[in-house]
């Protein structure tokens, strides 16, 4: 449906235009009108029609002088003429203005209209069609442009031969401009998160995005490019022409770097780590820039998430150094594990990772001994009863261990599970005097709590009278075993709550399936509801 407004002084022409005509069944719907030229400018800044009918005579301003300002503000938009007698002067005028059309008020009929009305919607589509053309064909130039620059960019960054300049001057012509030459490396924090949490075709989709945002901040410090080199792995090529003293371009390439982390940041929400490489003068010279910021970049793991890592001043990159647990160390956190010295062990733990730091550990030898330290823990708990949970909890921290990317993120997971570790230790203490069948059948409970277990049931495993471990089981735990099964039940139901399940699924997940039970039993032990529970958590 096309929007039509009809301009003219007289009523009646236009009542007649949007009500006889009917043109609406045809798919032009006469919805706006004015009787004046200024009218008919202010409706059309509010809405503008798709096109118009333009009485050439009015007073003030005449149909003419309507479509000259129509045509300023609206190129593309159609307009047929109108007048109610031959006036050469006036179809020579709105012709020339580029009306569609131009009719004669007293042979207006609907075949008529419909027929200008037809040109100008044909006028539109070929209007459209055009400017889609043209932005496919500007989205394909773009397409070839950014294809080309990586290629030359990729090129340089080979080196050798490639660095020759009929390999980048058309696509990187301001390599050769004026010098002070900088390579920045990007890398997007969390990859292995992304691609989990958002998929790799998304951020495979990202990546334009990304470059088109960044491109836009390096105009405003530089003369360069971004491209994309890889997942998540981004190459700046800037040139600071102009800049004449260390200090200055110093200065303007950290500023490049916190324009470009805080755009990105604010526009996808993601954070990036980045080496700024060391100011060269030859485009040649780049290939080795490259090689030096990439061994750099490894340092991102003792740096963390969205740092800057400046080598511009020309520091040599150094392998990490092969650092393992100190056998000092691991006895130190064993002496405080079988003390039971939280603060302490925590403390060597504190010192352990800053050894990692100040000598620069690469990332293996950091996670080696992070393995180390889990093994540990298992060591300690081995030969315990309920250890089952904090082992598997363990092996769990193995792999996030072997997948972090940051030692801040390890040194969080192994201060989680020693934590954990002290927290089964003070559990596990008061255990050391029950009697040897109420752990067993408390971990008969632990493993089997979401079934239908029972006092009989438990003795039959264990072998025992029910009656001698119903009373020894009473004695050690100051609660009956039936009680015991609903409060552990509980207690794991509150763990659930935590974690954001529904009522129905904690209910069933604890063994519980009559859920008016379980809130009966769950206010008995917790002084209130479910409901209630999960709105304060």
């Amino acid at each position: 449906m096309y929007h039509v407004m009809i301009v003219d002084d007289e009523l009646y022409a236009r009542t007649r235009v949007k009500v006889d005509l009917h043109l609406e069944q045809d798919g032009f719907l006469v919805d706006q009108e004015a009787s004046s030229g200024q009218e008919a400018l202010k409706k059309m800044c509010a809405q503008r029609p798709d096109i118009l009918m333009i009485d050439m005579r009015m007073p003030v301003m005449d149909g003419v002088e309507l479509l000259k300002r129509v045509k300023r503000l609206y190129p593309d938009l159609p307009a047929v003429a109108l007048s109610g007698y031959e006036d050469f002067v006036y179809v020579r005028s709105s012709l020339k203005l580029g009306a569609v059309d131009y009719l004669l008020k007293h042979d207006l009929n609907r075949e008529v209209v419909l027929e200008a009305l037809q040109k100008c919607a044909e006028q539109i589509r070929q209007s459209s069609q055009k400017e889609k053309d043209s932005r496919m064909f500007q989205t394909q130039l773009q397409i070839g442009r950014i294809a080309g620059q990586r290629q030359a960019v990729l090129q340089l960054l080979r080196g050798g031969a490639c660095t020759e300049p009929s390999s980048w001057a058309e696509s990187l012509p301001f390599l050769g401009r004026g010098g002070n030459l900088q390579l920045i490396l990007m890398q997007l924090d969390d990859m292995r998160r992304l691609e989990h949490s958002n998929g790799k075709i998304e951020l495979v989709m990202l990546g334009p995005t990304i470059l088109s945002i960044l491109q836009e901040v390096i105009g405003q410090y530089a003369q360069g490019v971004i491209v994309e080199i890889g997942s998540g792995e981004f190459v700046i090529l800037a040139s600071f022409e102009g800049f004449t003293s260390r200090q200055s371009l110093w200065s303007i390439g950290r500023q490049l770097v916190q324009s470009l982390r805080h755009n990105l940041e604010k526009y996808t929400n993601l954070t990036a780590c980045f080496v700024l490489g060391r100011i060269v003068q030859r485009p040649s010279d780049l290939a080795e820039c490259y090689h030096q910021v990439r061994q750099e970049m490894s340092l991102r793991y003792l740096t963390g998430r969205s740092s800057l890592i400046d080598v511009s001043e020309g520091r040599a990159a150094e392998a990490g150094s092969l650092l393992t647990l100190d056998a000092a160390k691991e006895k130190e956190i064993a002496t405080a594990v079988e003390r039971r010295d939280r603060a302490a062990c925590m403390a060597i733990l504190q010192t352990v990772f800053d050894d990692f730091l100040h000598y620069e550990s690469d990332r293996t030898s950091c996670q080696v001994a992070c393995l180390e330290l889990l093994n540990l823990v298992v060591r300690n708990i081995r030969s315990m009863p309920f250890c089952a949970q904090l082992q598997d909890f363990c092996t769990c921290m193995k792999s996030e261990v072997l997948t972090s990317d940051s030692i801040q993120d390890n040194r969080s997971q192994l201060v989680t599970t020693y934590e954990k570790l002290f927290d089964f230790l003070e559990e596990a203490d008061q255990y050391s005097k029950y009697n040897a069948n109420t752990i067993k059948a408390l971990e008969y409970i632990h493993a089997h709590y979401r079934e239908e277990i029972s006092l009989d049931e438990a003795a039959r495993r264990l072998n025992v009278n029910k009656s001698y471990l119903s009373r020894i089981f009473s004695h050690d735990c100051r609660r009956s075993f039936t009680e015991y099964v609903a409060y552990y039940r509980i207690e794991q139901a509150k763990s659930l709550l935590d974690q954001g399940l529904s009522i129905k699924e904690v209910s069933e997940a604890v063994g519980i399936g009559n859920q008016s039970y379980f809130f009966r039993v769950f206010k008995a032990y917790t002084g209130t509801t479910p409901h209630n529970y999960g709105k304060k958590v």
